[in-house]
């Protein structure tokens, strides 16, 4: 405990110096905090979108039947995909973009996107999406719909207001918590109205409009259905385009880890510049206190004595920039987040507990480590040598 006093008591007799190696620890690790946050959300949103559409395979129908307006093809690729080996249920889907133009809202995320979905398979399988407010549309209804959190923030619409999709009313009657997924910016429309705004995309060149009009099918495979095989069999209708879930997990995770690479090697940069200034700082102080830790000695002070105050004086230095990072990256990060939950947009951080604290770890570890070599200089002067030195 006297130890831990000393070397706080030395570290206030050079402020100014003191205050500066904390500093460069403080931005560092603000770094850190921040590039880890980003990266807790990335991981958030991969999980839970993975977590989305997890044992599924979705299916595409191809753009060329749907300009042509071939709804009978479209109907014979949905039979042969229903009669395929492995599937338990196929969910007809229509999913349209919100916007047409490429300005969009200015908000940042994924592009609004409006879904029409066969029946309630799609919502009752999956635990991601749960209400906020309201309810979901009722059997029978038309012209309501149900909004994502995001969406909800970019138009100012909330249960009961009325919103325009392609020129028509429709009103608001639930809004979705917010999944980090696609569906936080999603407009969720009756089926059968769905596809009555499909046939308003149909471009005039079609020689006839869709009938029941179907963009995408969500094939559920049965227990034990390998989704790598049933993607290839899908592959083999024709109209339809399926991706491997396997592989597409697979891409994203690499990507995912590319960027925690990149992330985390610009802060560990910032950090390594603090590492230095701590070695500096304490050089500079090993010399300053020649006569001193001559003079302890020389009355009894251990080797051990002087490298147990000159570390803490370093891990001091750790413990206090790094609390001042975590407390400045907090800050921020938070501030950032409300700016762009205000604003529709995408939260792009998440300070978890594991961030914050290995964040200070990595601080006081980092700090006695760069002071390791002139606390050990520091125990290894001998009484004599230190006491000529002025």
């Amino acid at each position: 405990m006297r130890a831990i006093v000393d070397g706080v008591r030395n570290l206030r007799a050079r402020p100014t110096r003191t205050v500066l190696t904390v500093a460069g620890i403080a931005i560092g690790i603000l770094a850190l905090v921040v590039v880890g946050s980003l990266a807790e959300r990335l991981h958030e949103i991969v999980a839970r979108s993975t977590a989305l559409n997890a044992g599924t395979v979705f299916a595409v129908v191809d753009d060329g039947l749907l300009a042509r307006g071939d709804s009978a093809a479209v109907a014979r690729a949905g039979h042969a995909l229903a009669r395929l080996d492995g599937v338990a249920t196929v969910v007809p889907e229509v999913v349209l973009p919100y916007r047409f133009d490429s300005g969009g809202s200015g908000r940042f995320g994924p592009p609004s996107l409006i879904f029409g979905f066969a029946g309630d398979d799609r919502l009752a399988r999956t635990r991601t999406l749960t209400l906020a407010a309201g309810r979901e549309a009722l059997t029978g209804e038309h012209r309501v719909a149900v909004i994502g959190a995001d969406f909800a923030a970019t138009e100012r619409a909330y249960p009961g207001d009325v919103i325009a999709i392609y020129g028509s009313s429709y009103t608001v009657v639930g809004v979705y918590d917010k999944s980090f997924t696609l569906f936080d910016e999603a407009i969720v429309v009756p089926f059968a109205d769905a596809q009555g705004l499909l046939d308003q995309t149909i471009p005039p060149t079609a020689t006839a409009l869709p009938k029941n009009g179907i963009t995408a099918f969500l094939a559920v495979p049965k227990p034990g259905t390998d989704t790598s095989l049933l993607a290839a069999r899908i592959n083999t209708i024709e109209g339809l385009r399926a991706r491997d879930p396997a592989e597409a997990a697979a891409s994203v995770q690499s990507t995912v880890a590319i960027f925690d690479a990149i992330v985390f090697g610009a802060a560990l940069i910032a950090l390594l510049v603090g590492a230095f200034s701590i070695v500096n700082t304490m050089t500079i102080a090993v010399a300053e206190r020649t006569r001193e830790i001559g003079i302890r000695k020389a009355i009894g002070a251990r080797d051990a004595d002087i490298l147990t105050e000159f570390l803490i004086e370093a891990a001091s230095i750790g413990a206090f920039g790094g609390a001042g990072g975590i407390v400045a990256g907090a800050l921020l990060v938070a501030y950032v987040d409300a700016r762009s939950a205000a604003g529709g947009s995408l939260q792009l951080f998440a300070l978890s507990p594991r961030v914050a604290a290995g964040a200070f770890v990595f601080a006081v570890a980092l700090s006695v480590v760069a002071g390791l070599l002139p606390a050990f200089n520091a125990a290894r002067l001998a009484p004599a040598e230190a006491l000529r030195r002025t």
